[in-house]
């Protein structure tokens, strides 16, 4: 951070972490901010004070999570947070006015310091993404953003910031009056300087505000009706998550609530001890162990030498929803993507999927029609090969079939050029057999994306026998530059989600034919913080995908992963597909879940009639996946457990606050992990039958992560 000096009295606060591409708060910034603050009022010839980034597209992303993690207890975060407030007050009370220009991320601790200021300005360009995500790390906003953003934009909109960590552009912070004005890029830095003489001029009076509504206020001013609101917001966000698992979205409303009730000094104090009792629970540790393993993940080299290729041009060959998903993820990005199919319809299907994607963000106000037409411009289709010598890198996403891929593969390779990249979208093939007839197998990796394409964060990357080093760190890089979480994965059937998942709906469809509901088998799981249960899941992914998935699995590991026995065939041969096909082990409507469908317990050979509780049908299930995960990390599926909890988490959302199934077997102690599944392997068959590494930790006392 530095000091400059501007023309006619504005002094520039610029900020310019070394050896970072973002600029993150930190005790040691906060030092020197409240000394140079001290510097500014001191200076009687100042007229107003200008926070920047040296840094292009940036303003600050938030407080280094590092420096979070390591508070050491609940008091010590609480002054942690303390000691930016005061800090971030001396902004809000020097004699002359502030004024920040956000040119890139502004979030956290980078927006609480805006807060602050007198005015805001953001540029127009795509990188802007002003926010306070702080309930998604199991905390809530400690430097004033409880206080400050209420007060700023009003009881409504703050509550939606805050307790979804939303991030938002320029135009939609204009919106809502969270900043003062939006300009041009280019024009950013000196836009700003103008408005902030204007206000100077003025003495000091921000410039005039879209006033809310008078009925908001109202709401806001009178405490019963303000009391109302936000018991209909806790009433909204226990319907989402339980205060139990996310504790911080229920602990934010009530900061919320202080920011209308007492003044700003008891608000701010209010808010610091807040932060202190949430950081200390378990909730916040795994949270925040995730979002540190997601960027040293993509940071990991991954034991991979070879420096990646530039990706500029792709080709996307099988137009189904999962290529039309790919196609949509790759032209966002504005990278040029030809995609390929030898049907019209299929290709007509891709691009309203591809379509489908940006019109949907268009009705939320994070895309303007203009853009979207913008980005379908990055999608060619065709029904032959022209185009394909010219791209970098081919995603093929055809059936799940080995010998479909081995054709694709074979009547790709003549067209591409001899260092272009194949990367095969499978879910369960072994990389090896889709390679095994190929000219150049050093060029073929796996490249397992996750539906939806656009929402789901995680990728597998999977490095054949033979794949080449270039190729795999081609396909690794390209994927973080998607914005996906890649998990390097050793080749092997069914790679390591989807083995982990198959021993987890094994176990469902065992309760299920065992007379055991549809309705409690799924409930016992939501309970547990699994987003739907897994019969619905099953329908969802297609059970005749599943059931070539357990086939696979079968092959390979024999009866203890299983193919989902008898009952997952017959449902498929009943033509019960699913959601895509409106019946599954639920029915459905217009796309809709619409109960249970009672004609599969025909199907099972078992009614549903035995009752046990929730607990012993978690443990059941979860645990499964606990044994699985450690045998896969026995077989060197993934070279470590931060692997295996990452892909779970992000890949089928076991429950974050859990932290994964192996930070969840840690919690619950490898001891008493290892005598519950014995227990269970006596009780229901060798599959429980703990992992000899399992058994190994009990004995040397350690466990998954330190």
């Amino acid at each position: 951070m530095r000091l400059e000096p501007g023309e006619e009295g504005i002094v520039q606060v610029v900020f310019d972490l070394p050896r970072r591409s973002v600029n993150l708060l930190g005790r040691d910034l906060l030092r020197q901010l409240d000394r140079i603050l001290e510097l500014v009022a001191a200076q009687e010839t100042a007229r107003g004070v200008l926070f920047r980034s040296a840094k292009p597209r940036m303003f600050i992303a938030g407080m280094d999570v590092d420096e979070i993690a390591a508070a050491r207890d609940g008091f010590e975060a609480s002054e942690g947070a303390r000691t930016g407030q005061r800090v971030f007050q001396k902004i809000a009370e020097l004699p002359i006015p502030t004024a920040c220009a956000i040119g890139g991320p502004c979030l956290g601790g980078g927006l609480e310091l805006a807060l602050a200021c007198t005015i805001r300005v953001a540029s127009d360009g795509p990188s802007v993404e002003i926010g306070l995500p702080e309930v998604q790390l199991g905390i809530v906003p400690g430097f004033g953003g409880t206080q400050r953003l209420p007060r700023l934009v009003g009881l409504g909109p703050a509550l939606d910031l805050i307790l979804t960590g939303r991030r938002l552009d320029g135009r939609r912070a204009l919106r809502i009056g969270l900043v003062d004005r939006v300009v041009p890029e280019a024009y950013l830095e000196r836009e700003t300087i103008a408005l902030l003489r204007e206000v100077a001029a003025r003495g000091g009076r921000p410039p005039s505000r879209r006033g809310r509504p008078a009925w908001t206020r109202l709401l806001e001013r009178v405490g019963p009706l303000r009391r109302l609101v936000l018991a209909r917001a806790r009433k909204r966000t226990a319907a989402r998550v339980s205060p139990e698992a996310y504790p911080a979205p229920f602990r934010a409303l009530d900061a919320v609530e202080a920011a209308f009730a007492l003044p700003l000094a008891q608000g701010l104090d209010l808010e610091a001890r807040i932060v202190g009792e949430l950081l200390s629970t378990r909730t916040a540790a795994n949270l925040i162990w995730i979002f540190r393993s997601q960027g040293a993940l993509k940071k990991d080299p991954a034991g991979i030498e070879a420096p990646p290729r530039r990706v500029r041009r792709v080709a996307v060959v099988g137009a189904g929803i999962m290529g039309g998903g790919i196609a949509q993820l790759v032209a966002d990005r504005d990278v040029p993507v030809r995609l390929k199919d030898i049907r019209q319809e299929a290709l007509l299907a891709a691009l309203r999927t591809a379509r489908g994607v940006w019109e949907e963000r268009v009705r939320r106000g994070r895309l303007l029609e203009r853009e979207l037409r913008q980005k379908m411009g990055f999608i060619s289709t065709t029904l032959d090969d022209t185009g394909l010598s010219k791209v970098d890198l081919v995603l093929e996403a055809v059936v799940e079939k080995l010998e479909v891929k081995q054709q694709v593969l074979a009547a790709v390779e003549e067209r591409i050029g001899e260092r272009a990249v194949f990367a095969t979208n499978t879910s369960s093939i072994p990389i090896s057999e889709i390679a095994g007839r190929a000219l150049r197998p050093e060029r073929v990796v796996g490249l397992h994306f996750f539906n939806p394409v656009h929402r789901m964060p995680l990728v597998e990357v999977i490095a054949g026998q033979r794949s080449s080093p270039e190729a795999v760190a081609t396909v690794r890089a390209f994927a973080i530059e998607l914005g996906k979480t890649p998990v390097l994965v050793r080749d092997s059937p069914g790679f390591l989600v989807n083995r982990i998942l198959t021993a987890y709906i094994n176990e469902a469809m065992r309760l299920l034919g065992e007379g055991v509901s549809v309705e409690a088998v799924d409930a016992a799981m939501t309970a547990f913080g699994m987003p739907v249960g897994p019969l619905a899941l099953l329908d969802q992914v297609g059970l005749d995908t599943a059931l070539h998935v357990g086939r696979v699995l079968e092959a390979a590991f024999g009866k203890r992963i299983g193919g989902g026995g008898p009952l997952l065939a017959a449902m498929v041969d009943s033509g019960r597909l699913g959601a895509k096909s409106g019946r599954g082990f639920f029915r459905y409507r217009d796309g809709r879940r619409a109960g249970p469908d009672r004609e599969v317990y025909r199907l099972v050979e078992a009614a549903a009639a035995r009752a046990l509780p929730a607990e012993t049908l978690q443990e059941r299930m979860v645990l499964a996946m606990v044994n699985e995960a450690a045998v896969c990390l026995e077989d060197g599926v993934v070279r470590e457990p931060r692997d295996v909890d990452l892909a779970m988490v992000l890949g089928t959302g076991f429950p974050p606050f859990r932290g994964g199934p192996l930070r969840y077997a840690d919690a619950l102690g490898i001891a008493v992990v290892c005598d519950r599944l014995s227990r269970l392997a006596d009780a229901h068959g060798e599959r429980f039958r703990p992992a000899s590494l399992l058994r190994e930790m009990v004995r040397q006392e350690r466990t998954f992560h330190p």
